[in-house]
């Protein structure tokens, strides 16, 4: 099996580590994706445990195709009728325009038709969408089926957010790019966007992000529910529990309020503590290694009168013993260049950065 694995845009790195700590082995790994030869479960594993990726899809069909005719054989010998009969479809069609086949409308309309033939015998129109991808690289023809549902990202546990919120994988990935140490404290004093902390929880105590959420693969023909249920009961079996120093705080209460149900959604809301209070007015302690990582506050979307004054107080609070940084779409032209390092990154479709304190 043949599996197209997604992510955010910056993070392939992450994702091509992530799939080898699970004994699997990526192969050409680009920007936004990697793919990974692997069997049933380890489709169903990849998609459980992984904290980065975006998407899981299952490669069922390629060719060359330079005709209409080409592409409706290759579309109708796929392996789509092993998986499903759900004549209930979402198809996306990515091509290049030096492809002889460059029209996506077209596309879709003959891979649909051809999709529908395969199983024309035993169809069966269900209430949830079939989601699959149609990529047409220099008339090279790949149809990929979804495993995932909805992106990974949506982990499940979100009751309520607050205004431009932090994807889980892009929390989870900061915490990974900064090395957080589980047992070091971990500070985050703007928890409007809630993900860092709920994430950072899962993280050190090993809870595999997926327990809350469901997936397209459980509709599969195919699929295995004892496979699955060893998974989970696997994964289960080897969370931590450790004493955890992880603290969430911001000016707003309702923000606070948010956080602290999202994090019971999670289940892991006994191990982060809760605080309102305005981080200008915080004193940080330096007895004690700690991490910093935020998201503050900034001027496209949200805004705060004492900004300047708090991205100071932000940069400063960085010292010997107080590492990593925060998230921001503002360009850091005032940061000191031999202190920090900037990573771009994607929170949705908005180009951010990741400023990160340099090691001594």
């Amino acid at each position: 099996m043949k599996l197209l694995v997604t992510c955010p845009l910056g993070l392939w790195s992450l994702l091509s580590q992530e799939i080898k700590k699970l004994w699997y082995f990526p192969i050409n790994t680009f920007q936004t994706w990697t793919f990974v030869e692997t069997d049933y479960k380890g489709m169903l594993k990849i998609n459980y445990l992984s904290r980065i990726a975006n998407k899981v899809y299952i490669q069922i069909a390629e060719g060359s195709a330079k005709t209409f005719d080409e592409l409706f054989e290759i579309v109708k010998s796929s392996d789509y009728a092993q998986f499903s009969s759900n004549n209930n479809l979402s198809l996306k069609v990515e091509c290049n325009k030096s492809s002889i086949l460059n029209s996506t409308r077209a596309i879709q309309s003959v891979a649909h038709k051809a999709i529908l033939e395969s199983i024309t015998r035993f169809w069966k129109e269900e209430k949830y969408v079939e989601d699959l991808l149609l990529v047409n690289n220099h008339d090279y023809i790949n149809l990929y089926l979804n495993s995932s549902w909805t992106a990974l990202y949506q982990r499940g546990y979100k009751i309520k957010w607050w205004e431009a919120p932090l994807k889980e994988n892009i929390a989870a990935a900061l915490l990974l790019l900064a090395w957080w140490k589980f047992k070091a404290p971990l500070y985050d004093f703007f928890c409007w966007s809630w993900t860092i902390v709920t994430e950072a929880a899962l993280l050190a105590k090993n809870i595999a992000p997926w327990t809350r959420r469901h997936f397209a693969f459980e509709h599969f023909k195919n699929f295995d529910h004892w496979w699955f249920l060893a998974i989970k009961e696997d994964a289960q079996a080897k969370q931590f529990n450790w004493d955890y120093k992880i603290y969430a705080s911001d000016i707003s209460k309702e923000a606070i309020e948010i956080s602290q149900e999202n994090a019971k959604k999670a289940w892991v809301d006994h191990i982060i503590q809760f605080e309102q209070k305005d981080f200008l007015n915080t004193t940080l302690s330096q007895d004690e290694r700690s991490w910093i990582i935020s998201n503050p506050p900034y001027w496209k979307r949200i805004t705060s009168p004492h900004l300047e004054q708090l991205y100071t107080k932000l940069k400063n609070s960085f010292t010997w013993n107080i590492f990593w940084g925060w998230i921001s779409s503002i360009e850091g032209t005032s940061i000191k260049k031999d202190f920090f390092s900037s990573k771009k990154l994607y929170n949705w479709a908005e180009e951010c950065h990741f400023y990160r304190r340099k090691p001594n």
